[in-house]
């Protein structure tokens, strides 16, 4: 069986380059408007990835929903409907774009192929390392004006990058605060679900329901959807709206991909950055990144990387794994405390400093309820402390648990970025 796999870059290189939201946006959306058409010239042949039998999937969107690669069950001369193909998009690009098109050419990774494999192959296991070993082979150009023309600022000439879309083009209408999150979110163990050569196509399904269903969950939420393609995931959004924290967000993506693979190993990984909405987007978008990859999808994965850099530099992060099911059940439950009254501010501060002062004695303690109780009661008597009852007692109960699950120093680091977060969404955004 014969078929064709294409893989298009540079795809981070130029996210990374995006100075605002609206950059942002186009750096990603142009790779997946390519690869829609380029993919419309062979919607007829047996796709591998990704999904294209619901064919809304090529109607206009708001967000990219094509990832970097596709592969496809290809029949006689398709190698050279894919150069040609290509070529006409390009050029297309160019004089929408009023760039030159060896400009584009030159910027672009584009790299294909052809490969025959026994009938019984599974085509993503046998041709992916193919497709990595390509992307190794990048050109480079010094003819930046593709890249700057995905730069244009408002009152430029309209193209297929403007036209019908709801681009986000200031930080601050989906700030809370004058803060904002930058989230990435991707599949892990992916590979193990997509052995099965029989359930690829359910899996390829299944990927594009759940970005088309997480993007209306982003909406909802009043963020923006950056990209949504396969199991990647890469949105802003504000720390809080209508009650519920970008945390509770997570778990409603978290909950439809589970759903998408009930009775596999797939799970979903997320680096959460929270940062000033004057904070250089570039670095924003590494550290959410960095988040995912480097803490959150180190073994056992399934976790929510957070960190939160405040206006003044000070930075706190941790990391909460999903599949510690009391312990996440009680990290959602106390990071959700976000409606104190007057002098929760002043409160937590207390709370903090005492945390911090104690930590020795909290590390002996920390496995036994009663004993944190007594520690609590001790130092927060007084008539005012009262009112935070309910507070203290999911605190304890959170604090048990993180302690029962990890060792004294991990367990405490949780907590105390916990309580953070909670003190920073109350209103200490110094």
């Amino acid at each position: 069986m014969t078929y064709i796999a294409l893989t298009i870059g540079p795809i981070y290189k130029t996210l990374q380059n995006a100075k605002n939201p609206k950059t942002l946006f186009a750096s990603s959306y142009v790779f997946s408007y390519i690869m829609k058409e380029i993919i419309k010239a062979f919607k007829d042949r047996a796709f591998i990835t990704p999904y294209i039998k619901d064919e809304t999937v090529f109607e206009e969107s708001d967000i990219g929903l094509f990832h970097d690669r596709f592969i496809f069950q290809s029949q006689e001369g398709d190698l050279e409907k894919l150069e040609a193909t290509i070529e006409e998009v390009l050029s297309y690009l160019a004089k929408d774009l009023n760039v030159d098109a060896k400009a584009i050419r030159d910027y672009l990774q584009i790299h294909y192929d052809k490969y025959r494999l026994k009938d019984d192959a599974n085509p993503i296991l046998e041709i992916t390392p193919y497709l990595d070993t390509l992307e190794l082979f990048n050109q480079v150009t010094q003819d930046d004006s593709f890249a700057i023309a995905l730069r244009r600022k408002k009152g430029d000439r309209d193209n297929f990058l403007t036209a019908d879309k709801k681009i986000v083009d200031d930080i601050q209408k989906l700030s809370s605060n004058n803060y904002f999150c930058i989230v990435h979110a991707d599949g892990d163990s992916m590979g193990k679900v997509i052995a099965n050569k029989e359930k690829i196509e359910q899996v390829s399904k299944n990927l594009f329901e759940y970005a088309k269903e997480s993007h209306e969950l982003i909406k909802a939420f009043k963020g923006q959807t950056i990209f949504a393609g396969g199991d990647d995931l890469l949105f802003f959004a504000p720390v809080i709206h209508d009650g519920k924290t970008i945390f509770e967000l997570c778990d409603e993506i978290s909950n439809g991909f589970n759903e998408k693979f009930k009775g596999t190993k797939a799970t979903l990984s997320f680096g959460v950055a929270i940062v000033y909405h004057k904070y250089p987007l570039y670095e924003a978008l590494e550290k959410s990144r960095e988040l995912l990859f480097v803490e959150a999808k180190q073994e056992p994965k399934n976790s929510i990387a957070f960190s939160v850099t405040k206006h003044s530099g000070q930075t706190f992060k941790a990391v909460v794994h999903k599949g510690e099911k009391e312990l996440y059940e009680q990290f959602k439950l106390f990071s959700s405390n976000i409606n104190g009254g007057e002098g929760m501010d002043n409160f937590l501060h207390s709370i903090h400093h005492k945390i911090d002062e104690n930590k020795q004695i909290l590390s002996l303690i920390g496995k036994e309820k009663q004993k944190l109780q007594n520690f609590f009661d001790n130092y927060f008597n007084n008539e005012v402390h009262k009112e935070y009852r309910e507070f203290f007692e999911s605190l304890i109960d959170f604090m048990v648990t993180a302690y029962n699950h990890h060792d004294s120093e991990k367990a405490l680091e949780l907590v105390y970025a916990t309580l953070r977060f909670i003190k920073f969404v109350q209103g200490d955004k110094a």
